[in-house]
């Protein structure tokens, strides 16, 4: 009689208190690449019950009962967010998985069947995840939609970026001044989270930003709303730089880890060319990492960003100077593929 090896399961949950205790703890082994899930997991444990839930959590086992993959569909204050899948191992263990055999596209199949069983189609428009896992899926979800509701998936991917990380020790040591301003180095610097009165200014740098962040453009209303969630939520830092001479103020914003606009925005000024957007994030992030572990973000891999993969490089962020292909720990590349025939949200 030959034997049968369990199929992999896909089990989903409508509110993030019933996820099971297998899934938080792979989400918290995995916590850096997990922060697109794990904020929004826990700020909903509380969330009421009842009724249809628009939150959903899909969790992947292997065919040892091991959590595999972690996807959320999840709906925030502005709209629905994207497709968000962790998985439970690198790119480069996914990788070493294929080449025994183990093929990447037997555990994502469960995973878009039971999705489409739980939430209309057009619901699905974007994935983002690390690059092979955002590429197969996109590929296997086309497959079980195109014909019949005309679905596709998007050649052009919405956002490419890098996943890196800074620490305590991979920070780099100023050199210098910690901010230098052509002209005249007699400035005062502060640091602070924003409050209200940064409100007008942090709504027009919301709606600006989204706007070189194609699909997802912020109107007013959007921009404001996020603004005020920001402030409120405690998620956002303003530097202050006053130069004595001039009486004038420059500021720059850092937002949160746990999203995608994980950013520093500067208002329209020369200071974005001088050599101080480096001194200021370096001055920020010695400050979180006196209480963080690490600081996390996605950098874009578009050759317009190029300057900023050089500044975040120079703050001690790993993974954006060496050669395209060469894998360091805890660094990947991520991708945000969109489908055609949905409905967008906003993230």
């Amino acid at each position: 009689m030959s034997s049968i090896l369990p199929a992999r399961q896909a089990r989903p949950y409508r509110h993030a208190a019933d996820l099971p205790k297998e899934a938080w703890r792979a989400l918290l082994q995995n916590e850096p690449a997990a922060n697109v899930i794990l904020p929004f997991a826990k700020k909903s444990l509380n969330s009421p019950r009842g009724g249809h839930s628009e939150q959903l959590w899909i969790v992947l086992y292997d065919d040892a009962n091991n959590v595999e993959f972690v996807l959320s569909c999840t709906k925030g204050p502005l709209g629905n967010y994207p497709i968000f899948i962790v998985a439970c191992k690198s790119s480069t263990q996914l990788a070493q998985e294929e080449r025994r055999g183990r093929n990447l596209a037997d555990s994502l199949l469960p995973l878009v069947l039971c999705l489409l069983k739980e939430v209309p189609p057009q619901r699905v428009f974007s994935v983002f995840s690390i690059a092979k896992v955002t590429e197969k899926f996109a590929e296997i979800f086309e497959a079980h939609t195109r014909q019949k509701y005309g679905i596709q998936a998007l050649k052009n991917t919405y956002y490419d970026a890098t996943f890196t990380f800074c620490t305590s020790e991979t920070l780099k040591k100023s050199s210098g001044p910690i901010f230098c301003l052509p002209g005249s180095e007699d400035v005062v610097i502060g640091l602070r989270r924003a409050d209200m009165s940064h409100l007008k200014e942090l709504k027009a740098m919301c709606k600006a930003f989204s706007e070189t962040s194609w699909p997802f453009i912020l109107d007013d209303a959007g921009a404001e709303l996020e603004a005020r969630m920001l402030i409120t939520n405690q998620q956002v830092w303003v530097h202050m730089v006053q130069k004595r001479d001039k009486n004038r103020r420059l500021r720059a914003w850092l937002l949160p880890p746990e999203s995608r606009t994980t950013s520093w925005r500067f208002p329209r000024s020369s200071q974005q060319s001088t050599g101080g957007a480096t001194a200021v994030r370096h001055d920020s992030y010695t400050a979180i990492l006196q209480k963080k572990k690490r600081v996390v973000l996605y950098v874009g891999n578009s050759d317009a960003l190029a300057s900023a993969r050089k500044v975040y490089h120079k703050v001690g962020f790993q993974g954006l100077d060496g050669p395209q292909g060469q894998q360091v720990k805890d660094v990947d590349r991520w991708l945000e593929i969109g489908f055609k025939g949905t409905t967008l949200g906003y993230w």
